[in-house]
């Protein structure tokens, strides 16, 4: 039978978890100010009023913060994929409106995906695992496959491969609408719909 954690312990658990966060909002803060340039262990503990040898208790690196920061950026985008791949209908409607959801997130939040998509991965001296390794966004990402396997009709086919194309079409139509603002795109939707309608026939 488990034990509940005592007061004591819970309040330190809260605390820690309190401390994590300020931590990074503050990393975020200086990234969205200065780039990854600002993000010195030194000057976001500074900035979460913290010592910097506490900040190396919740982070052992500049490596660690910055998947952090990553997680902080994907967590919210594929709670709103999920959001509208449960109540959409048509298959085909549904994969619309979650590569929609896609793009409308990175060019809503112009900062993250610069962070995300713009900050090469590192691995610190005996780390063998990788960002995409540690956490779910490669599965969540993977959730085109039977999206795109439905509205084609034919589902539980494997579409591993059709949705790698989809996620690296839609992630180019953000970073061009991104990086190169002074073309006059459509609106990156409209992108969305022509590769997703050529996607399924």
């Amino acid at each position: 039978m488990s034990r509940s954690p005592s007061p004591p312990a819970e309040a330190a658990r809260v605390d820690r978890a309190a401390t994590r966060e300020r931590i990074v909002a503050a990393a975020v803060a200086l990234y969205e100010e200065k780039g990854l340039a600002g993000l010195s262990m030194r000057a976001i503990a500074s900035r979460a009023g913290i010592p910097t040898m506490t900040l190396y208790g919740h982070f052992p690196s500049k490596t660690a913060i910055v998947r952090s920061l990553w997680s902080f950026a994907f967590d919210p985008l594929f709670a709103q994929m999920r959001k509208v791949e449960d109540q959409a209908g048509d298959p085909a409607h549904r994969l619309r409106s979650v590569a929609r959801t896609y793009v409308a997130y990175w060019m809503a939040h112009p900062d993250r995906y610069r962070m995300v998509f713009m900050v090469e991965d590192q691995r610190e001296p005996g780390d063998p695992a990788w960002f995409i390794d540690e956490t779910g966004v490669v599965d969540s990402y993977m959730r085109f496959g039977p999206l795109i396997a439905a509205a084609r009709g034919t589902p539980g086919h494997d579409c591993k491969a059709e949705a790698e194309a989809l996620i690296g079409a839609l992630t180019g139509i953000v970073h061009m609408a991104i990086t190169v603002s002074e073309y006059p795109w459509l609106p990156p939707e409209r992108y969305a719909d022509i590769i997703v309608d050529g996607l399924i026939g």
